[in-house]
């Protein structure tokens, strides 16, 4: 096992244990290097108590598990939201690992009422659950974001602890959608698609923090690659694992030498890097190697998290994990900055290829965790 595996894991759950010290509300995206934080955790809320978990799992202190514990109840109440298509982001690193950790039902009840107020927000029309949320006052109820994908696995799991079974067909039916709508030919996506609300006709690819409609904006991809990852492995579809094969095609063909992603794919060279999208990537990837044992996928998440490890990894004396993400260059957010998101992904990434190559090593632990 390479010493800068455990180098990154160690350094990155010492972080985790510096800021549970600190205490405070939830950290989303960084201004200058400093945390910003929510009350509420917005859509970000559940990977900083994911990381928390994870740390606890990886360190077994009190403060971490206090820390999970507390910003885990004040997630709770979230449950109930009706216009956010982030619930599985929210949820599945908070409720559901705190479940799995601690047995608190609280924990399952809150998560499966999570999965309900998802689903709830179903256009039948189209196919979709809109994209909405937090993007201010337009009228999102007919566009679809890629990142969408990535909270279905909280409605696949919901429907195996109480949920009700239809919320299965909501997975399916918005999974097919994105598959006929969003993916390209060249194996990328669209950030957004745009459908008639009412009757959920397909209008016209999109993006919202992409470089262009046309162009592959990277955290996106990484979305889409480790969405149709985890759906495949949840739901046994080989649809959703040969989507997921061509995303991380389109990657592996476009991934600059350095190893980390820019934060558009088409953008010149040269430009800011997004190594959030890396980090979900590289998580992505080994989902899929589990899926398909094709070494390609391994070695190359494999190279991406060493690459974040040895360029994007911050001081010691700075709080975020990970500098030089991009949250949203065109709206003006988080350019070179740090987020929560890749903090969560760099972590869960490199535990999961730890665990791989522990297996490989001859050593028994679990099977990369669903989601």
């Amino acid at each position: 096992m390479g010493d800068w595996l455990k180098d990154a894991i160690s350094a990155t759950v010492d972080k985790v244990s510096a800021q549970a010290r600190r205490g405070g509300d939830f950290p989303h995206i960084t201004e200058h290097g400093k945390w910003v934080f929510t009350s509420d955790g917005v859509w970000t809320g559940g990977f900083w108590v994911g990381l928390l978990w994870l740390g606890y799992e990886l360190r077994k202190t009190d403060e971490l598990r206090e820390a999970a514990t507390r910003l885990t109840e004040r997630l709770l109440p979230r449950a109930a939201d009706k216009v956010n298509h982030d619930l599985g982001f929210m949820f599945y690193p908070s409720a559901v690992k705190g479940w799995r950790i601690t047995g608190n039902k609280r924990y399952l009840h809150a998560a499966v009422e999570a999965a309900h107020s998802l689903a709830s927000q179903f256009n039948p029309a189209g196919g979709f659950i809109p994209g909405w949320g937090f993007f201010g006052s337009e009228d999102w109820s007919g566009s679809v974001l890629i990142d969408t994908l990535m909270n279905l696995p909280l409605l696949v799991w919901a429907t195996n602890n109480g949920a009700d079974a239809q919320l299965l067909d909501v997975v399916h039916r918005h999974a097919r959608t994105a598959l006929a709508n969003h993916q390209r030919p060249d194996g990328s996506v669209y950030h957004v698609f745009r459908f008639d609300p009412a009757n959920g006709n397909p209008i016209s690819g999109d993006t919202y923090q992409g470089l262009a409609a046309a162009s592959a904006w990277s955290r996106g991809q990484g979305w889409a690659l480790a969405g149709f990852s985890m759906l495949a492995d949840m739901t046994g579809s080989p649809d959703y694992l040969a989507a997921a094969q061509r995303v991380a095609g389109y990657v592996r063909n476009h991934l600059p030498e350095d190893g980390v992603p820019p934060w558009d794919y088409a953008a010149e060279r040269g430009a800011v890097k997004d190594s959030s999208a890396g980090a979900i990537t590289a998580y992505g990837l080994i989902r899929l190697w589990e899926l398909t044992g094709d070494a390609e996928h391994l070695v190359l998440a494999t190279r991406m998290l060493e690459a974040l490890y040895r360029t994007c990894m911050g001081d010691s004396d700075i709080a975020p994990v990970l500098v030089h993400a991009t949250a949203d260059l065109p709206h003006g957010l988080g350019i070179d900055e740090s987020t929560i998101y890749g903090d969560y992904y760099f972590l869960k990434a490199l535990v999961a290829l730890q665990e791989v190559e522990s297996r490989q090593y001859g050593t028994t632990l679990s099977r990369v965790e669903q989601a």
